[in-house]
């Protein structure tokens, strides 16, 4: 794999797990003096904002949000990436599905759990609708692979 400096985080909708991951992303390479770009995309225009519990999560750990807007998919957001991390493995059979003649889309498009070398549980489920409890959940799961994240880029860029 080539250097990874534009990272693109998608879930259904980019008000939830995908903000939050850009941002605790974000958060993190600054904590490890990274120089990185990060974007959130979904497949739909669900809200025009953050959801309540991935924002108080985010301020929680200091991490400003407030300039967060959600952003839909399109060619040339995806053209853009170095790596583009999923939460469900349904969203990175959708993105090929649709973009399957880009250049290089198969090569740099993955969950985040199997960037992070989980070898059978992909999925991220969306807290949306679910209980708060649950919600938290899932936000620590980005969270702890967020940073797992980071840290496999880290030596990814280092052997480039």
């Amino acid at each position: 794999m080539n250097k990874i400096r534009n990272i693109l985080f998608v879930c259904l909708g980019n008000t939830a797990r995908s903000p939050a991951a850009e941002y605790l992303a974000r958060y993190y390479a600054q904590k490890y003096d990274l120089e990185l770009k990060f974007e959130s995309a979904g497949f739909i225009n669900a809200f025009s904002y953050m959801q309540r519990e991935s924002r108080e999560y985010l301020d929680s750990k200091g991490i400003n949000s407030s300039d967060f807007r959600p952003q839909l998919i399109t060619r040339k957001l995806l053209e853009k990436q170095d790596l583009i991390i999923t939460m469900e493995r349904s969203h990175v059979e959708k993105i090929i599905r649709s973009y399957g003649e880009l250049e290089n889309i198969r090569s740099k498009i993955i969950t985040l759990k199997e960037f992070n070398g989980e070898s059978n549980d992909f999925d991220i489920i969306d807290p949306y609708y679910t209980s708060t409890a649950t919600y938290i959940n899932v936000l620590k799961i980005i969270d702890e692979n967020i940073e797992k994240m980071i840290k496999k880029i880290i030596k990814i860029n280092q052997n480039n």
